[in-house]
């Protein structure tokens, strides 16, 4: 077999994951499922929310750890311990819910504040640059609206809370059914 006959490594990955496809497919429902669970907004919510970040964390944790390998000198000891931390940050939410779910309530808001506010700086130094600059200006305006919302009461901080994990869900559910669809399809041209 000749070179030019050769299949490309790009060919080889999709032929091996690409019979796979089915699992993201079903990750995408369950994060779809979850979206819309989120919704209804009762006791499980609480649960299915801290559940999550507690998971996210934890999956934080694995890439500091991996980071903590590839740094070189007195850097590691700083992913060392702040592994340790995400590992406690889970723990903690795992154990109990309901205060991890308000303190996310409360730092949602936060959140909003600094990334609005960011960019709609940033936006603002890129009107020369980018002739669509005003998405990401609406778009921090929006988020600093949402950051005030959610920090003006607790209530409020739920609401902003629930319906952006909410949203986060199901669009992730959606781009990972597309993703499966793409990979069965690469697949089959392959094929």
């Amino acid at each position: 077999m000749s070179i030019l006959t050769a299949p490309s490594p790009l060919a080889t990955a999709a032929k091996k994951i690409g019979g796979s496809w089915w699992i993201l497919l079903i990750v995408g429902i369950a994060w779809i499922v979850i979206g819309f669970a989120v919704l209804r907004f009762d006791t499980s919510t609480v649960y299915v929310i801290s559940v999550v970040f507690g998971i996210l964390l934890l999956l934080s944790a694995v890439n500091e750890i991996f980071r903590a390998v590839i740094t070189p000198g007195g850097w590691r000891v700083w992913h060392i311990i702040f592994t340790l931390l995400l590992v406690i940050g889970a723990i903690i939410a795992f154990a109990n819910p309901g205060a991890t779910f308000e303190s996310l309530a409360i730092v949602v808001g936060v959140y909003f504040v600094f990334v609005g506010t960011y960019d709609i700086i940033t936006s603002l130094f890129s009107i020369s640059l980018s002739p669509i600059w005003w998405l990401q200006l609406l778009s921090g305006i929006a988020e600093l609206v949402l950051g005030f919302l959610a920090s003006s009461s607790f209530t409020s901080g739920v609401v902003v809370l629930v319906t952006y994990v909410s949203v986060l869900a199901i669009f992730r559910g959606v781009a990972e059914i597309g993703a499966a669809f793409t990979v069965r399809q690469a697949t089959q041209a392959i094929s």
